[in-house]
């Protein structure tokens, strides 16, 4: 049972021009297999798509799957556990992050990674590198990430009421196995629904050096259920409930190698998420389009007979967000509300427990204009206000405003330039729940600002598609742990560039990204030290190919090459360079793809490497695992 109580939110982020003015940044191929779709944002290289086809290809089975192809994001941790997601080297934290629309905001253990998902049950991510549009919500300091899953809807075949599928799989590198079992149909006409469970129990995992990493293996479930009633043609009622659950004996901090201060102890984390979305949208209506979307989060994390006794740690967040997006002509504006509640607790029986509470209030406008048929035009902002109890300790009010503007001129066809500027704002927030007995917040904490300017260029002739955009992103007063308190450290600024091409004919299509990100503290790099705000990571190439042989064949490869980085902070090593490369293969026997056999092959070289994104040799004590060697991956998928 949910022990405590604590509310927090970070306000938004930076212009955009809306998708639906600008729809042909970058096509996709006739056969939907984009890897990287840049759509109608301004700061258009900053936006990406990864869909359903191209996880359920390269057999994606957790979150460093699931962002393998893009340039500006980087996975740390070896085990799935401990993996984290940094955009730009900032981490997960300093990014709103949402599944449907709720808010994952809660921060359990900076060794573990806080965002977990099942890569079978997304129909899309969508990921906004840098401070965005006053839509993307609160905590976007560095971004937003956006998931979205699946409904019967997505899976029923054409003229379909009912259907089912089974899935198994093998993993060579774990001598692991993963089985799916779903269930789908119109329980109406007007009422549809899925049902998931998922299992997998998997190994330790082998380094390219042939090295078992040990206590790296888990046991996985996954219980998914979705309800979409389409009330009238104008309303719709959506309901969703997600529930995962892991338990391994394993490292206290399971992104280390074994040391005197990292034993193995029996560890059991669950993350449930319950969201309820109202649609109503008239088509005759062009003012009105509502939306209201309510959800509750709550993980936990409970270490049995650890170094401390049992402590258990649970974070929840209760939240709303109503919004209405009014078309007048060819412009548009999206306007809403959202509150949010997040509460922190941590105990144990012999050392009593710790509670904090804080809660954010947020108003937001965003326009998107078309000014002419050349210039796009998009302007917003939004209000928040924040406030936080911390466990016998200080209660902080902080609220602020966050403006951002840009624009999109198409200089000729196909040929476009865009430059935007943004700020997000954040409060103070619930701290990480397994430090709550530990550091607490200065006194005169700050609240922290992000001011992210953007430009570039995009061009698109013929199945040619190339862009190029260049960053300045700064973060003010940034928090972090000095001495025994939570305090403001200093001033993050991080310049970088992307560059992507992509060509596309008949039934190949081929992509190239690079990105380049140096992020510095007070002038100095980024290193693995500077838990929840990031770290520096070489620059880094994705060279992707994708080919359709036939109608039932498809195969494909990626490749991600990521430089040495001798960009490093002083006393700490430079990290070595290594590329990574995978291949796939997808065949549908059956012409109605009712029966889908896939391989994959991860790490092809069988690399020896760690993730820049992953904790180095920092000292005896604190050394980050290697990452996994090769995996060779069989999937067989029935659909009936």
């Amino acid at each position: 049972m949910f022990q405590g109580s604590s509310f927090k939110i970070s306000p938004l982020s930076t212009a955009v021009i809306a998708a639906l003015f600008f729809q042909s940044a970058i096509a996709n191929t006739t056969e939907d297999h984009e890897t990287v779709v840049v759509t109608g944002n301004p700061l258009a290289a900053t936006e990406v798509f990864i869909d359903a086809k191209q996880l359920e290809e390269r057999q994606a089975n957790d979150i460093n799957d699931i962002f393998r192809s893009d340039a500006e994001v980087s996975i740390g941790g070896g085990s799935g556990v401990s993996q984290k997601i940094y955009v730009r080297g900032l981490e997960d934290t300093m990014l709103n992050v949402t599944i449907d629309g709720a808010v994952q905001s809660g921060n359990i253990y900076h060794h573990q990674g806080r965002i977990a998902i099942e890569p079978d049950l997304l129909k899309q991510v969508e990921v906004s590198a840098g401070a965005g549009r006053a839509t993307d919500g609160a905590g976007a300091l560095g971004g937003a990430i956006r998931f979205e899953t699946k409904d019967a809807e997505d899976l029923l075949q054409p003229g379909q009421r009912f259907g089912a599928s089974a899935k198994a799989g093998y993993y060579s590198n774990t001598e692991g196995y993963k089985g799916t079992l779903s269930a789908y149909g119109l329980l109406s006409d007007n009422v549809s629904a899925l049902a998931t469970l998922s299992y997998q129990d998997l190994d330790n995992f082998v380094d390219g050096d042939g090295n078992e990493q040990p206590y790296t293996g888990a046991e996985n479930s996954v219980g998914y259920l979705k309800l979409v009633g389409n009330l009238t043609d104008a309303q719709k009622l959506t309901f969703s409930y997600d529930n995962r659950q892991d338990e391994a004996h394993r490292y206290h901090r399971p992104q280390w190698e074994p040391s005197k201060k990292n034993a193995p102890i029996n560890q059991e984390m669950e993350r449930e998420t319950i969201t309820g979305k109202y649609q109503l949208n008239p088509s005759d209506v062009a003012w009105l389009d509502l939306s209201l979307t309510a959800y509750s989060t709550e993980t936990s994390l409970n270490h049995i007979d650890g170094p401390f006794g049992d402590y258990l740690g649970e974070a929840k967040s209760l939240g709303a967000d109503l919004r209405n997006t009014s078309s007048i002509g060819d412009h548009k504006l999206i306007y809403g509300v959202e509150y949010r509640e997040d509460k922190g607790w941590l105990g144990s029986p012999t050392l009593g427990s710790d509670e904090d509470k804080g809660d954010v209030t947020g108003v937001y406008l965003q326009g998107d204009f078309a000014l002419t048929e050349a210039l796009l035009f998009s302007a917003g902002g939004r209000y928040d206000s924040y406030s936080l109890t911390e466990s016998n300790s200080h209660s902080f009010s902080h609220d602020g405003f966050s403006p951002n503007v840009s624009v999109n001129y198409a200089i000729i066809d196909g040929l476009n330039v865009f430059a935007g500027y943004a700020e997000a704002f954040r409060g103070a927030q619930v701290r990480e729940i397994f430090r709550l007995d530990g550091a607490k917040s200065a006194a005169d904490r700050k609240a922290e600002r992000a001011k992210n300017s953007e430009v570039g260029v995009s061009w698109l002739t013929g199945n040619l598609s190339l862009s190029a955009t260049a960053y300045v992103s700064e973060v003010k007063d940034i928090v972090g742990k000095e001495g025994k308190e939570l305090t403001n450290i200093g001033d993050l600024v991080s310049k970088g560039f992307t560059a992507r091409a992509g060509y596309y004919w008949e039934s190949i299509s081929t992509s190239l990204s690079y990105n380049q990100s140096r992020p510095e503290l007070d002038g100095v790099p980024l290193s693995d030290d500077t838990k929840g705000i990031g770290t520096s990571i070489g620059d880094t190439w994705i060279a992707e190919v994708n080919y359709q042989v036939t109608d039932a064949i498809a195969v494909g490869y990626t490749g991600r090459l990521v430089e040495r980085l001798t960009h490093a902070a002083e006393g700490y090593e430079e990290k070595d360079g290594y590329a990574l490369h995978d291949i796939y293969g997808q065949w549908n026997p059956i012409s109605n793809e009712e029966l889908t056999l896939s391989l994959a092959v991860k790490n092809l070289f069988d690399e020896s490497y760690r993730d820049h994104a992953s904790y180095g040799e920092v000292n005896a004590i604190a050394k980050g695992t290697m990452d996994p060697g090769r995996d060779i991956r069989f999937n067989v998928a029935y659909a009936f």
